[in-house]
């Protein structure tokens, strides 16, 4: 039985290790999710397309064209059966220019006949309906997952080019608290020049000094602890770093299968001369 969108979304959740757990955030939304498998989506159709023979088009006086714009997800009109109903069928080759659609015979159709098109199309994957085979589907899942791991890896390098901002932003405050500190050392000096063999009335400077000698070492502590959480912030970030290259190399080796397997389901393309009497 086909699987729907929810259960190769929870498939693809699997792989990467980022099933539901009660009071946790997952690393991936399901938008982000369907994302990829929608382009994977793409890409599987583009090699193995969702065959079907489409919704019955009719024929006007005198004409070997259609309109096929109202053909939804086409990728490409195979062939036509012309007149319908006989066996074997009447195939018929066709060429389309646009939403324009000529098919191959000799006679001049009437109006309102009745004419089949075998279309290769955009294979559907929604809550309700799938057109994958199970070999397809297992594609699909390979594709999304590499596709949302090199993703997640992306945003990784975003943590890492944050922490080396955090690297001058470190180097900044503790600057700051390099002057602060030499400030407050002159302070003190300065004060400690002024006691000596000296009475002042009505002011005190050596007080002043020293007030404004703890100022400064107040800044300075103050830069101390910027310091220290840009820091932390610093070793948060570049922790998830250490896991790059062995995620990558998993995630690569998963592009790897998924191409592969693009190249296996690939549909033969065959030209084939079909009467047109």
């Amino acid at each position: 039985m086909a699987k729907n969108l929810s259960a190769i979304r929870a498939t693809v959740r699997q792989f990467l290790n980022d099933e539901f757990v009660s009071g946790s955030a997952q690393d991936f939304k399901n938008d982000e999710i369907d994302l990829h498998i929608g382009h994977c989506l793409v890409e599987i159709s583009e090699k193995r397309p969702y065959e079907v023979k489409d919704t019955t088009l009719t024929t006007t006086a005198g004409s070997k064209e259609l309109d096929i714009s109202s053909i939804e997800d086409l990728f490409k009109v195979e062939k036509a059966e012309f007149p319908v109903g006989n066996e074997p069928p009447d195939y018929r080759n066709v060429s389309v220019f646009g939403d324009t659609l000529r098919f191959a015979y000799d006679s001049s159709p009437a109006a309102g006949q009745s004419i089949y098109l075998y279309c290769w199309k955009l294979h559907q994957l929604t809550e309700d309906t799938s057109t994958l085979s199970p070999q397809l589907e297992r594609v699909l899942v390979d594709g999304a997952v590499a596709k949302a791991a090199l993703g997640w890896i992306n945003q990784v390098r975003g943590q890492v080019k944050e922490a080396i901002t955090r690297i001058t932003e470190v180097n900044a405050s503790i600057d700051n608290m390099s002057s602060r500190i030499t400030q407050a050392v002159t302070d003190l000096t300065a004060g400690r020049s002024l006691g000596f063999n000296k009475v002042y009335v009505g002011r005190d400077p050596l007080g002043d000094y020293a007030s404004f000698a703890a100022r400064e070492l107040g800044n300075a502590n103050s830069y101390l602890a910027q310091s220290q959480g840009y820091l932390r912030e610093l070793n948060s970030r570049l922790s998830v770093s250490g896991v790059i290259n062995s995620y990558q190399t998993w995630a690569n080796n998963k592009l790897i299968l998924y191409q592969r397997d693009l190249k296996l389901i690939t549909k033969q393309r065959r030209t084939q001369l079909y009467s047109t009497n």
